[in-house]
């Protein structure tokens, strides 16, 4: 029999979860409806100030066109066990958790899907968090991957976050070349052959970019300024935060504090490879501020900027409690990055 292709394989991987699912006994539908119903961050998750325990493992939020393909590269490189949706191509029906080693690159990864509810449910009845496997997690979907841990094995965030404008704009050229997306709901080529003006009024665009931050936090797509606190108080209490527009200086504090450091000759290899040329990135035209969509997107992102605000000041608060003064002076200046 031929070896599937990959993109196969990517097409096929949901048809089987889905039958797995329906497979499950009672137990694992218990996690199912845990991972789906729950709307809030888990308890399970460990605050920022705390020690971190030799049980805890760092789940990196990947937010879509915030550096997170550059992340997932860097720390690959770095030799870390990697827990993200590589290692399950082949991987899908196994019983048990192992490390593939991909003999490309030499990089490893955990047997579990972790981009989508469906993976992360048989992630958490595998055991996962408390097979200590991994030495980092990446997930898109922040609230549900919280709950794959529980009290005795907690996750640790951390995540780099994007001005929501920019974003938004990446996003919008990004669907327009990305071919190589398993969701078929991502690539839309059509998108080229209008402006984004269009794309926000009239071709769903409003639904893909408004609130992202919130949403992801807080699971709902309605605020108030009562939830825009609750946000921030998520970000404060459980999240390392990093900024794009810092990349080198937000790396060089996940490394610190998560110890990420036994080999400093692979780490400035890596850096050089994945951070500073980046992974992933597609250059493209800038919205100008003041502009009709610049004002179309201000206007559909009205919560997420204030949060963005807050990460702001949050990184700067962060930088002085968790690493102390001077620890800017500790790195070369960051490289603003607009074009992932």
């Amino acid at each position: 029999m031929k070896k599937l292709s990959k993109r196969l394989i990517q097409k096929i991987i949901p048809i089987l979860a889905a039958i797995l699912l329906l497979l499950e006994s009672s137990p694992i539908r218990t996690i199912n409806n845990t991972i789906k119903r729950k709307t809030t961050i888990s308890t399970d998750i460990g605050y920022v100030t705390d020690p971190i325990k030799e049980t805890d493992t760092p789940l990196y939020w990947h937010i879509f066109k915030s550096g997170g393909s550059s992340m997932k590269a860097y720390y690959s490189c770095m030799g870390l066990v990697v827990a993200s949706r590589q290692g399950i191509f082949d991987h899908i029906a196994d019983e048990t958790l192992q490390v593939i080693e991909e003999k490309s690159t030499g990089h490893k990864y955990v047997n579990v899907d972790t981009a989508d509810i469906v993976g992360m449910i048989r992630a958490k009845r595998l055991g996962l968090a408390s097979s200590g496997l991994a030495d980092i997690i990446f997930s898109p979907l922040l609230t549900p991957a919280s709950n794959m841990f529980d009290a005795q094995h907690q996750g640790r965030f951390f995540a780099l976050f994007r001005h929501p404008i920019e974003r938004a704009v990446s996003m919008f050229y990004y669907r327009q070349v990305a071919s190589w997306e398993r969701d078929p709901n991502v690539y839309k080529p059509d998108l080229a052959k209008v402006d984004i003006e269009d794309w926000l009024k009239n071709r769903g665009g409003k639904a893909d970019v408004s609130n992202f931050l919130m949403s992801s936090l807080l699971g709902k797509r309605y605020f108030s300024e009562k939830d825009l606190e609750k946000a921030k108080e998520i970000l404060r209490s459980k999240v390392l935060v990093g900024l794009l527009s810092k990349m080198e200086e937000s790396v060089q504090r996940f490394d610190t504090y998560f110890g990420w450091y036994e080999n400093n000759e692979k780490r400035s290899k890596c850096q050089e490879s994945a951070i500073q040329k980046g992974v992933n990135r597609n250059p493209h035209e800038s919205v100008e501020e003041g502009s009709e969509a610049w004002e179309l997107l201000a206007d559909l992102n009205y919560y997420d900027l204030q949060l963005y605000e807050y990460i702001l000041e949050l990184y700067e608060e962060q930088g002085r409690e968790l690493f102390g003064e001077g620890v800017e002076q500790k790195v070369e200046e960051s490289t603003t990055i607009t074009s992932e």
